[in-house]
C-alpha cells in the first residue's frame, strides 16, 4: 500500500508540473497575437487571467480531492487492520481463556482422578483389612475348633470316666441289693405251702387259656392264703383268698384274656390261720404273715 500510494504521489506532482509549462505557453501565445492587434483595454484583458488561476486552483484541489478518499481508504484500511489485530488478540485470549480453561480441567481431572486414586486406595484398604481380619477370624476359629476339640475330648474322657464310676456305683448298689435279697431270704420265714406245677407259667397271648393250679398246706397248722396278680384285667385268680388244713390240698383256677404279650407275676402270701374264715382279708391286715411268700413269673407268647 505505501508503494502505491507514493507512485500515485508522483503522478499527481508530474501532472502539475505539467500544467504548469502548458499555462505559461499558452501566455506567451496570447500576448504575441496581443501585440499583433490593435490594443484594447486593460480591463478585456483581465478575465482570461482570472480563468487561468481558477484552473490553477482547481488543478491543485483535484489531487487533493484524490488525496481524501485515498487517505480514507487508508483509514478504513488501518481501522480494518486494528479490527483484525484486536481480532486476533480476541481470538488468542480466547485461545488464552480456552488453555487455561482446558488446564483447570485437567488440573480438576487430576485432582479428581486423585480423589478417585484415594478412593480406590482407601478401598483396597479396607478390602486388605477385611481380608485380614477374615484371616484372623479363620484362624481363631481354626484355634477354637483345636481348643474346642480338645475340651471336647477332655469331656469325653470325664463323661467315660464318670460312666465308669456310674456303672461302678451301680454295681455296688446291686451287690448290695442281692446282699439285702439274701439277707431277707435268711430272715424271711420258709413258705407254709407248695405249688404244683411248680416254676413260671406260659400263655397264648392270642386267646384266651386257663391254666390249673394245686395248693398244698406242708404245715402242722392250719394255713390261710391270699393270691395277687400284677396285672388284674389280664389275669383273673379263682379263689383269691382261702384256708387249708394240715397236709391238704385247694385247687386254683387262673385265667388269661386275650392280650399283647406282657409279662407280669403271681404272688401268693400263707400265713397261720388267725381270725374268722368269712373275713380273711381283715385277718390279714391285721397280722403279720407267718409263712414266706411264693412268686410265679407270667409269660405271654
Amino acid at each position: 500500500m505505501t508503494i502505491e500510494i507514493s507512485v500515485l504521489i508522483g503522478i499527481t506532482i508530474a501532472g502539475w508540473i505539467l500544467a504548469g509549462c502548458g499555462g505559461k505557453k499558452k501566455k506567451d501565445g496570447k500576448s504575441s497575437t496581443a501585440s499583433a492587434a490593435a490594443p484594447k483595454a486593460d480591463s478585456k484583458m483581465k478575465p482570461p487571467v482570472e480563468n487561468v488561476k481558477s484552473k490553477k486552483s482547481e488543478k491543485k484541489e483535484e489531487p487533493k480531492k484524490e488525496e481524501e478518499p485515498k487517505k480514507e481508504e487508508e483509514k478504513k484500511e488501518k481501522s480494518k487492520k486494528s479490527e483484525k489485530k484486536d481480532d486476533k488478540k480476541e481470538e488468542a485470549k480466547k485461545e488464552d481463556d480456552k488453555k487455561d480453561e482446558k488446564k483447570d480441567e485437567k488440573k480438576e481431572d487430576k485432582k479428581d482422578d486423585k480423589k478417585d486414586d484415594k478412593k480406590e486406595e482407601k478401598k483396597e484398604e479396607k478390602k486388605e483389612d477385611e481380608k485380614e481380619k477374615g484371616d484372623d477370624k479363620k484362624e481363631d476359629e481354626k484355634d477354637d475348633k483345636k481348643s474346642g476339640s480338645k475340651d471336647a475330648e477332655k469331656k469325653e474322657e470325664k463323661k467315660e470316666e464318670e460312666k465308669k464310676e456310674e456303672k461302678k456305683e451301680e454295681k455296688k448298689e446291686e451287690k448290695k441289693e442281692d446282699e439285702k435279697k439274701e439277707d431277707e431270704k435268711k430272715e424271711e420265714p420258709k413258705p407254709h405251702i407248695t405249688i404244683d406245677p411248680p416254676g413260671d407259667l406260659m400263655f397264648k397271648a392270642d386267646q384266651q387259656e386257663q391254666k390249673k393250679l394245686k395248693l398244698t398246706n406242708t404245715h402242722d397248722k392250719k394255713i390261710m392264703f391270699k393270691i395277687k396278680t400284677s396285672d388284674n384285667q389280664v389275669y383273673l385268680m379263682n379263689p383269691v383268698y382261702g384256708t387249708v388244713e394240715p397236709g391238704k390240698s385247694a385247687n386254683l383256677t387262673l385265667t388269661r384274656n386275650k392280650a399283647p404279650a406282657k409279662e407280669a407275676k403271681l404272688v401268693i402270701v400263707n400265713s397261720v390261720f388267725s381270725g374268722d374264715d368269712k373275713d380273711l382279708a381283715k385277718s390279714f391286715k391285721t397280722g403279720k404273715p407267718t409263712g414266706g411268700q411264693v412268686t410265679i413269673m407270667l409269660n405271654g407268647k
